[in-house]
């Protein structure tokens, strides 16, 4: 009888334990397309969708959503070559029925040589901004992004190093917009030879 009564006692606090759990629901993210002001580079979309998509799911408690009431507030906000306002962001939350709406511009994108007595280095140049609003917390969110680190050319010659480094800043976007504290997407420190 006693261990019926503990079991019975067990089942009871499990049950009032995880009641929490079935209250959680993860946060939907709606994410607008690339605003891609570089002619001719799709690849910079394809990386901004890998890398968002990557840093959203590394993320407990949000959720990617995609649907025809999503589609057809973002095509009713008529968005062209530059971020979206923070009330049209609003707009696409409240009509796409999405609790974060995140929207990133894209307009230089290059790596330049910069000679060195020393050895030749790559300079990048990469600028645009991203913005989000969070429906649920009421905030708007708006950042430039720029990004001029250099590397020596030798290092740059077997990869393309200007769209992984468009995929890393697009990663410490969508970290800094849904604050996630912990995760470091710089790569290390590279020795000088």
């Amino acid at each position: 009888m006693q261990k019926v009564y503990r079991y019975f006692i067990m089942t009871i606090l499990a049950i009032i334990f995880s009641i929490p759990a079935f209250g959680a629901e993860a946060a939907s993210i709606a994410l607008i397309p690339l605003i891609n002001n570089i002619q001719g580079d799709e690849i910079a979309n394809q990386v901004f969708y890998k890398s968002a998509i990557s840093a959203i799911n590394a993320q407990k408690g949000f959720m990617l959503i995609e649907n025809d009431k999503l589609t057809a507030a973002v095509d009713a906000a008529k968005i062209s070559k530059t971020v979206p306002s923070e009330g049209t962001l609003k707009t696409i939350a409240k009509d796409g029925n999405a609790d974060i709406v995140i929207a990133m511009q894209l307009d230089v994108l290059q790596d330049d040589f910069v000679y060195d007595t020393n050895q030749d280095m790559l300079k990048l140049d990469l600028r645009g901004t991203a913005v989000a609003y969070n429906k649920i917390t009421g905030k708007y969110y708006k950042h430039e992004i720029k990004d001029d680190k250099e590397i020596p050319a030798a290092l740059a010659s077997r990869w393309d190093w200007t769209h992984e480094e468009w995929g890393r800043n697009v990663s410490r976007e969508i970290s800094r917009i849904l604050d996630v504290k912990k995760v470091q997407f710089d790569a290390p420190r590279m020795s000088k030879l």
